[in-house]
């Protein structure tokens, strides 16, 4: 058994002519929660679907657990919790029932007090009797999470569980996640929110089924170099044009109505106040410019920049 939870090395898997991962090389330890960071598209539910065994690496070695998912799945089910972007909790059964449901079919018998102790995490204790269908969607993830560990799992993994879930709702989930990190379990998740990956110990950044970087947040903030101004204006494409064309901007990135513009190592603060004044002469009205912390966002763009299409 090794020590990793996780373990993906130089995974390859297409379907059809598509290539959905590309030398794939990851490492989860123990204990950890480990973020994938990438766009639709990019590989991640299918490194959770190989993470789980449900289907097989075309190229490459994939261990879960210590375990080859595929060839010793009923081993490897034992220990996993695997929470789907459409997880189907059945409607009409009612939120006791579905708990039920999913401790039979693990084979765990004396599964009451386990039942109760995460209803009462999840704060669903008072709706227990209320049918699934019936559910808000914050609620329905909060089923979903406790069904999922029900069989006390050593890793969860988490395929994009927060998309679609309103924000009051989303926080508490990650309380949950918070506490089942404290207890020890590994927690391996999907997500297209970089805000979330700052929660992680450590992230992977995928992009076309390759891992870019594998490290902590911070460090990840920390290799890019430059300082990140954020410019808000009145006409953002026309902002955008101008600091293409500056000296010293390096990079320009458009995040809704905010643009960033890393600028290259060691420039002067007084090309920050020529940038406003180009802009202004340009007639983009009076744009806001200040200097903020670099994001993952800038991370992850400035990778993707660096790296040479396939």
């Amino acid at each position: 058994m090794t020590d990793d939870a996780l373990v993906f090395a130089g995974v390859a898997k297409r379907y059809g002519t598509v290539a959905a991962l590309e030398d794939l090389s990851l490492q989860v330890a123990r204990g950890e929660m480990f973020g994938l960071i990438g766009p639709d598209g990019a590989g991640k539910t299918t490194t959770i679907r190989l993470a789980c065994g449900l289907i097989r690496a075309d190229r490459g070695a994939v261990r879960t657990l210590g375990r080859d998912p595929v060839a010793e799945h009923r081993a490897v089910t034992a220990g996993v919790g695997y929470l789907s972007q459409r997880f189907s909790l059945y409607g009409d059964l009612s939120i006791d029932e579905n708990l039920a449901f999913f401790a039979e079919i693990h084979g765990v018998r004396d599964y009451r007090s386990r039942r109760d102790r995460l209803l009462e995490m999840t704060r669903l204790t008072p709706f227990r009797a209320r049918l699934a269908e019936r559910l808000s969607g914050g609620m329905k993830q909060k089923l979903a999470l406790a069904c999922t560990l029900i069989h006390e799992p050593d890793l969860l993994l988490l395929d994009e569980p927060t998309t679609g879930v309103d924000p009051v709702s989303r926080r508490e989930f990650w309380k949950l996640l918070s506490e089942f990190l404290s207890q020890g379990i590994t927690i391996v998740m999907a997500t297209p929110y970089l805000d979330e990956a700052e929660r992680c110990s450590r992230v992977a950044l995928v992009h076309q089924g390759r891992t870019l970087a594998v490290e902590t947040p911070s460090r990840l903030r920390a290799s890019v170099p430059g300082q990140v101004i954020e410019v808000v204006a009145a006409s953002p494409g026309r902002a955008v044009d101008v600091l293409k064309r500056a000296p010293h901007v390096e990079d320009v990135q458009t995040f809704g109505e905010r643009i960033h513009a890393r600028l290259a190592p060691q420039t002067a603060s007084r090309e920050i106040e020529r940038l406003r004044e180009a802009l202004v002469a340009a007639g983009v009205g009076s744009p806001s410019l200040r200097p903020v912390p670099t994001s993952l966002e800038d991370v992850f763009i400035a990778r993707i920049s660096q790296t040479p299409e396939p």
